[in-house]
């Protein structure tokens, strides 16, 4: 671990300390991580400002997530947890892969929840933003098979769908689609083709707790 990740990871733990009890607050304070520069100077002060600006955005969208959930109080979080979810959040610009940060980020401090795993954040860093978009429709359809090409009407109502269905749907060319399956396939969420597993619905409601599926 360098300098700077071990002066933040301390100074989280103090600050921690300090702010339990306090809700939300906890959020702002998490240790010092969303106001510090997490790596350093590295890349200069142009890419400085980037992180700190995609922390505080991190930070208010976490804030409001937790206040929708009418969360009151807050759990505190690792170092090990912290450093790795804002690590990863100061890296992502595009919006649909930075509410999946905030959602994860939000879910580890609250204490009805408290369910983010390694293989979650792993997740998040290889995804792309059309990943998101294909995993969010797939866990509010709670569909459990698609195929490629169109699925039969008699199959869409036994939670069955096809990728050029899915493509119309959400407005994406049905091959951007279709790499999108492959590519969460080999992040570990499907099975064959294309099965919704164990770790993909562990991951959507870890994510998406409010959405409830048959």
């Amino acid at each position: 671990m360098d300098p700077a990740t071990t002066q933040a990871v301390a100074k989280a733990a103090e600050e921690s300390a300090k702010t339990a009890g306090k809700g939300l607050e906890i959020v702002h304070d998490t240790g010092g991580y969303l106001r510090g520069d997490l790596v350093g100077v590295a890349g200069g002060a142009w890419l400085h400002e980037i992180h700190a600006r995609l922390r505080d955005k991190l930070r208010r969208r976490t804030e409001q997530i937790l206040r929708e959930r009418d969360v009151q109080d807050v759990i505190e979080l690792s170092p090990n947890m912290a450093v790795a979810l804002i690590a990863g959040a100061q890296e992502e610009g595009r919006e649909e892969l930075m509410e999946l940060w905030a959602r994860l980020l939000a879910n580890a401090m609250d204490p009805n929840l408290n369910s983010v795993r390694q293989s979650f954040i792993e997740a998040v860093k290889n995804m792309d933003p059309v990943d998101a978009i294909v995993l969010r429709h797939i866990h509010e359809k709670n569909i459990v098979f698609i195929q490629r090409g169109s699925a039969s009407v008699e199959q869409k109502t036994n939670q069955r769908t096809g990728v050029e269905d899915i493509s119309i749907t959400i407005g994406r060319p049905s091959d951007e689609v279709e790499v999108s399956f492959r590519h969460l396939r080999d992040i570990g969420f499907f099975d064959g083709e294309y099965y919704p597993n164990v770790l993909q619905r562990e991951f959507m409601r870890a994510c998406y707790p409010e959405v409830k599926t048959a």
